[in-house]
């Protein structure tokens, strides 16, 4: 038997001292808690924020609670455990927020004072201010903040405002039926309201499922997709109204009818379009985010930004086009406690180039190159439904 030190004996006391008059402490998941019965649910650590204007959400971030089963043991819920019943926006009338966790609730004291605004501004515009006509507003990116007339400024969610253009109400992601021109944008907010500038402009609209179907065509616009060997698939639609590659079934191509579907690195997609002159063009592409991850305390698992320079190589008639690190498709997140499938359609448009369009038939070539992996291993790149090319007088 081997003897303790004097050393070692004196940390064992000190341990077993710091132990007692202390309640066990579980680490079991909840799932195998779930026929225990909690006898107080309290709060451990208040969220870092319990003081809001009328019209925010309830942000539970910092949040900790302790759950003291029948037994005496402990538990402290994850985030995902606790149901939060108040997810609507705030009220005057609201000094509480109610978390339960199991077969008990503890109430959270907020405050929440009246919003009254001095003035509103655009600290950011949307990631894209041009847009084709037939395509869609995207009012993503952009960041409006308010002067509060208390002296605190508040960034003003999308949520909370309005937008019109020449007295006619517009809405993100509405299509766009005006004629070519520049457009001032309306924003208003709690009974303030700022602007910004846009430009809409005549092009084309090429939906990324359009694909060609044999080795002639007669559109105006078509696609075709290839592998990183130049070998182009020829495609057809299968009993199921979908669209396959023949040479290769593994890669899903393409979704049906309304866009592109699960693109995989080292597709290259080419957009071919006929232009009657010469003349300057922006390209952008509506597209949504296919970066599942973990959410960040609240949220079990979100669409995450991914940075359009890491999904794929663009070139414009052979030509790379250079796109920033700033450009950004943004994902969005999912507050319940399963995976809003709406979120692989979360479209956003992104303007990523200029490219100088030649006289007759053009080609812009999206080489995918995309390095993310999501929460589970798996690499990701993006939903594709169509890209624009903007002309620019």
């Amino acid at each position: 038997m081997t003897k303790l030190g004097k050393t070692s004996v004196l940390l064992l006391s000190l341990l077993l001292c710091s132990c007692q008059n202390q309640d066990p402490v579980l680490s079991t998941p909840s799932s195998v808690l779930v026929d225990k019965k909690v006898n107080l649910l309290e709060i451990a650590t208040l969220p870092f924020k319990t003081s809001y204007y009328e019209g925010e959400h309830f942000n539970r971030a910092g949040l900790k609670l302790k759950a003291t089963f029948e037994d005496g043991t402990t538990y402290t819920p994850l985030n995902t455990e606790i149901t939060i019943a108040n997810q609507e926006s705030l009220n005057l009338d609201t000094t509480y927020v109610r978390a339960s966790y199991l077969n008990s609730y503890v109430d959270i004291p907020i405050s929440v004072k009246p919003l009254e605004l001095e003035s509103l501004s655009v600290l950011s515009l949307p990631y894209t201010t041009t847009y084709a006509i037939g395509g869609n507003f995207a009012f993503t990116g952009l960041v409006i903040q308010g002067k509060v007339k208390d002296g605190d400024e508040k960034e003003i969610s999308l949520d909370e405002v309005s937008f019109s253009i020449e007295g006619n109400a517009v809405h993100d992601q509405d299509v766009i039926l005006l004629e070519a021109g520049s457009y001032k944008v309306m924003v208003q907010a709690y009974n303030q309201q700022t602007s910004f500038d846009i430009a809409i402009v005549n092009g084309y609209k090429i939906e990324a499922e359009n694909i060609l179907f044999s080795s002639t065509t007669d559109k105006k616009e078509y696609v075709r997709i290839k592998n990183e060997e130049n070998e182009a698939y020829i495609t057809q639609n299968n009993s199921n109204g979908r669209i396959r590659p023949i040479s290769d079934e593994t890669a899903l191509l393409a979704s049906g009818t309304s866009y592109l579907g699960d693109i995989q690195s080292g597709n290259i997609i080419d957009f071919y379009f006929y232009s009657a002159i010469e003349t300057q063009a922006d390209i952008a592409i509506r597209a949504s985010s296919g970066y599942l991850t973990y959410g960040d305390g609240w949220s079990p698992k979100m669409m995450s930004d991914e940075q359009v320079n890491r999904l794929f190589d663009a070139y414009a008639n052979g030509e790379k086009i250079t796109i920033d690190d700033d450009v950004i498709l943004p994902g969005k997140g999912d507050k319940d406690n399963e995976v809003d499938m709406s979120l692989w359609v979360n479209w956003q448009t992104v303007s990523f180039g200029l490219m100088s369009l030649q006289e007759g038939w053009n080609t812009i070539s999206l080489k995918i190159t995309s390095d993310y992996v999501n929460y589970l291993g798996y690499g990701c790149s993006f939903n594709l439904d169509y890209l624009s090319v903007n002309f620019v007088e």
